[in-house]
């Protein structure tokens, strides 16, 4: 175990600096966003007003008012994916949003509510908060945007969407404009693939150790992360507990930007493979009241940047906040009429990303790969991943990421892998 002293020597020793935080008193912020808007930035701004106030003119292409409301964009002249969608918000909310996408160089697409946003499939989606009741959690990168007046229904909408972002504006609007900077940026090109079980016991973080694994030693830079503020610490299933670095508690304040290449130089790594993990030390050492997750945004902003593939261990259930800052999810259930059942919850909380299911083994009640894809709803067979012997043996050794598999176990992690990485 890591003794108190020790890990803050550690954390003294890998320093990571951030951009000021975006809180509604954040004046850094506000004076970092105002800086944003250079000449630039100013003149893209104005350019997309007068298209914006041409189309509403028109009442055809762009946005239009109907009834005195926003009503959807549904169409631009290029099918391609929409970057930026802002489902509702007030009219100042919609100003501010503007403003902190021309800082940004891109040109948002204005909907009346969640349900029209989603099929124009955006990179980032924006959300007013008063639109959480019409809203889906799960879908991919949701952000709630509301005022400082809105701002406890703006975490309310944020709850009900299983989203870890919230902007108040106009304090957060710099931190909106690098988020989405960074966002659409093509060199941002990592991949973060979440892992989680359907019920307890699936062996979540066994396979998120395994794919992690594969990755680094095929050439991607990997990150694991601990998703789990009280599983105990991934590092004990690691053996990386005695190890420098940073761990989530040292990320706790972490707001707005992180230096991507200043996190992959404060992380612990096993061989290939950086790792991220929840605390594992005294119980007597002091907890964040959120234990550091709402670092969790600008912690995989900058693992996007720096890491290929980062696999997040989520545990078990639907309704991490972590989830919905996934590009990917593979579900892993048992053989079981329960497993399959809550399966099929999972996939309804996250029907708008894309989801590998596995079926672990053994097989029982005639639930095999077929079955149970039809059940699902999803292509068979699914990917079957059979009882590893030895498997708990090396998580409770802190072995996991040097443990040797069995063939049909390492066929199974790579076609997972090989589903979930970006392509050339």
């Amino acid at each position: 175990m890591r003794s108190p002293s020790g890990r803050a020597s550690a954390a003294r020793g890998c320093r990571i600096t951030a951009a000021p935080r975006s809180e509604p008193d954040g004046a850094g912020a506000t004076a970092m966003y105002m800086g944003i808007l250079s000449a630039v930035a100013v003149s893209f701004l104005q350019s997309a007003e007068i298209v914006h106030i041409a189309s509403v003119r028109r009442g055809g292409d762009g946005c239009r008012r109907e009834g005195g409301g926003m009503a959807q964009q549904t169409w631009t002249p290029d099918g391609r994916r929409r970057p930026v969608v802002l489902a509702g918000g007030s009219q100042f909310v919609q100003d501010q949003v503007a403003r902190a996408c021309a800082a940004a160089g891109v040109q948002p697409v204005l909907t009346a509510s969640f349900a029209e946003a989603v099929p124009l499939d955006p990179l980032v989606l924006l959300v007013g908060h008063e639109q959480a009741a019409g809203g889906r959690a799960g879908v991919h990168d949701v952000i709630v945007v509301g005022s400082a007046e809105d701002d406890a229904g703006a975490w309310r909408s944020a709850a009900a969407l299983a989203s870890s972002r919230v902007v108040i504006l106009p304090q957060g609007a710099g931190w909106l404009a690098e988020h989405l900077g960074r966002r659409l940026a093509p060199a941002a090109s990592g991949r973060v693939v979440g892992v989680l079980g359907a019920v307890g016991g699936c062996g979540v973080t066994t396979v998120t150790a395994w794919c992690a694994r594969h990755a680094a030693r095929h050439g991607r830079r990997t990150l694991l992360v601990d998703g789990q503020p009280d599983a105990g610490g991934l590092d004990l299933a690691l053996g990386t507990e005695d190890r420098p670095g940073v761990r989530w508690r040292d990320l706790q304040e972490i707001r707005g930007t992180l230096n991507a290449e200043q996190l992959v130089a404060a992380l612990p790594a096993e061989g290939d493979v950086s790792v991220l993990s929840h605390d594992s030390g005294p119980e007597d050492a002091p907890l964040a009241p959120d234990d550091g997750m709402e670092s969790a945004p600008a912690v995989l902003d900058a693992a996007r940047s720096a890491f290929g593939l980062t696999f997040i261990d989520l545990g078990t259930g639907s309704r991490s906040g972590l989830a919905s800052a996934c590009d990917q999810l593979v579900l892993l259930l048992p053989s079981r009429p329960r497993g399959v059942a809550a399966a099929r919850s999972v996939l309804r909380t996250h029907s708008f990303l894309p989801v590998t299911a596995v079926l672990r083994g053994p097989v029982t009640d005639g639930l095999d790969t077929w079955l149970v894809a039809d059940l699902l709803g999803q292509a068979g067979p699914l990917p079957y991943l059979p009882h590893v012997r030895g498997a708990a043996a090396s998580e409770a050794a802190g072995q996991l990421l040097s443990a040797r598999l069995p063939w049909r176990a390492r066929k199974l992690v790579a076609d997972v892998v090989s589903v979930v990485e970006p392509t050339a």
